[in-house]
């Protein structure tokens, strides 16, 4: 199992603002995910999250891999230690990170590949991968959430 470099503290610390322009930034409230409300702030389909009980702590990232600028995008990656880049396919992720503990389809072209990583701070992530472009888009969060 690959283990990733950041604790969840410095995650928790983390703010898309610190990667993306304010004038390409976009407050969220009310966001709905894995079963939560959230606010954070988006930039497209890439979003940080942290949840309405508390708002001060990073507890959810989405990557978009395709729509990022290449610099802004490996700043990101490098921030969270994680060895990904766009285009990996689905044998190069589970050679990084083992097998998934679930697969996920929700489009015909595309898989979600779904691992534990990290020993001592544990984290989900979702790596999803298209049939032709490969890796396009990963969200991580820290495990388990609270509620």
């Amino acid at each position: 199992m690959e283990s990733l470099g950041i604790s969840h503290d410095a995650f928790g610390r983390l703010r898309l603002a610190h990667f993306v322009a304010a004038e390409d930034l976009e407050q969220l409230r009310g966001w709905e995910y894995l079963d939560r409300c959230w606010v954070g702030e988006a930039s497209g389909f890439t979003q940080w999250l942290c949840l309405k009980s508390d708002p001060e702590v990073t507890r959810s990232v989405a990557i978009d891999l395709v729509a990022l600028p290449e610099p802004t995008l490996q700043n990101m990656i490098d921030t969270l230690r994680l060895p990904l880049r766009a285009g990996l396919d689905q044998q190069q992720i589970t050679t990084i990170f083992g097998e998934p503990i679930k697969r996920q389809r929700f489009v015909r072209d595309r898989v979600t590949l779904v691992f534990r990583i990290g020993p001592t701070d544990p984290y989900e992530l979702g790596c999803t991968v298209h049939q032709e472009q490969g890796l396009i888009y990963f969200t991580i969060h820290p495990t388990p959430l609270p509620d």
